[in-house]
């Protein structure tokens, strides 16, 4: 093959489009679906044969949910031509959880939903699960920090998730001035760290150590 006159062509480009796609289905779903945002070509190709999981990427936006400030629950806003998801008939936050869980969505990865109340939720299937409450801190400094929830979950690896128990160092105006020396002096975080993890696959929670990258904060 003769080097094309314009410098500026990829080579890739005069690929026929069924050799493009036997590349393409090649590469995990991730990459591939970054491969589908490189050109309208590369989008036509990946959509034209198929290669990506239809049920695993959403059609289309069905809404946004919303948190406002000093206002306990959250909200679901779509626009008034989208047509509603099966879960969302009256476009409100109720119809995508139990009446037992109407909170605040405090993290939310890959279409499932963390709610505070500790339920996990997916609203394109109308479902939802409670995990248990976690297990109290390690001994320690423990009024020096608090905890937040965040949620993992990736379903081109697994169909189940997991919750993690993050700590965060607690504001210094709520830190007590005979803690506040220990707190400061302390690394941050700590090598190792140990984690409270929750798994939909055990449906347990179980401590899971870590080990810091580079310096302290």
């Amino acid at each position: 093959m003769e080097q094309p006159e314009d410098p500026k062509l990829n080579m890739v480009d005069l690929l026929p489009d069924d050799v493009l796609a036997d590349i393409l289905r090649r590469l995990a779903p991730r990459p591939l679906a970054a491969c589908r945002c490189v050109c309208k070509p590369w989008r036509a190709v990946v959509d034209g044969h198929r290669l990506l999981r239809a049920d695993l990427l959403p059609l289309s936006l069905g809404g946004i949910f919303i948190n406002f400030h000093e206002v306990l629950t959250s909200f679901f806003l779509r626009r008034p031509s989208a047509r509603p998801p099966a879960a969302a008939n009256s476009g409100k936050f109720e119809d995508f959880t139990p009446s037992a869980a109407r909170s605040t969505v405090v993290d939310h990865c890959n279409g499932l939903l963390l709610l505070r109340s500790r339920y996990v939720v997916n609203p394109a299937t109308q479902r939802w699960a409670a995990f248990p409450e976690p297990p109290p801190p390690r001994p320690g400094i423990t009024r020096s920090f608090y905890h937040d929830e965040y949620l993992v979950f990736d379903p081109t690896v697994s169909p189940h998730y997991e919750v993690f128990l993050i700590p965060s160092v607690t504001p210094e105006e709520f830190v007590s001035k005979k803690l506040r020396p220990k707190v400061e002096e302390s690394e941050w975080p700590p090598s190792p760290c140990f984690l409270s993890v929750f798994s939909s696959s055990t449906g347990q929670w179980e401590e899971r150590s870590f080990v810091r990258e580079g310096e302290a904060a």
